[in-house]
């Protein structure tokens, strides 16, 4: 009997493990692009992270930056949105994202790649030294 537990609970297990590797993606733009950035959720819904971040940038000084690429996902036609997706007024810079869409954010750490899927709408950008990403609903 107890042996017989122990297959149902190993077979739990096991099923339970599976499931888990077929779950759908991170919902959200800017969640799934969190953890390839260090975006961090705010308390009004939107993410950002301090891209100067550090003690050795507090201390000494430092420079930052990001580059920003929109284009279409595979299987899908370039529209013009894409083209004018972003844009910089100052020292601000803003893309307005509607799918399908792929954006590709460079930064420090390296390239950031997320897809946009079709009906999903985002707004990522950077402000001084925060880079920034708010998911449209």
């Amino acid at each position: 009997m107890a042996m017989r537990q122990m297959l149902v609970a190993a077979a739990t297990i096991v099923s339970t493990a599976a499931g888990a590797q077929t779950s759908p993606p991170v919902a959200g733009l800017c969640a799934r692009l969190a953890p390839q950035t260090g975006l961090k959720r705010e308390r009004d819904g939107s993410w950002r992270v301090n891209m100067l971040g550090g003690l050795g940038a507090a201390l000494f000084g430092g420079t930052t930056g990001a580059t920003f690429l929109v284009e279409p996902v595979e299987g899908s036609t370039p529209d013009q949105h894409l083209d004018k997706a972003c844009t910089q007024a100052g020292t601000e810079i803003a893309c307005k994202l509607v799918g399908p869409a792929r954006i590709t954010v460079g930064t420090k750490r390296g390239n950031a790649t997320a897809d946009v899927a079709s009906g999903e709408a985002a707004q990522v950008g950077m402000k001084g030294r925060y880079l920034t990403c708010r998911d449209d609903r």
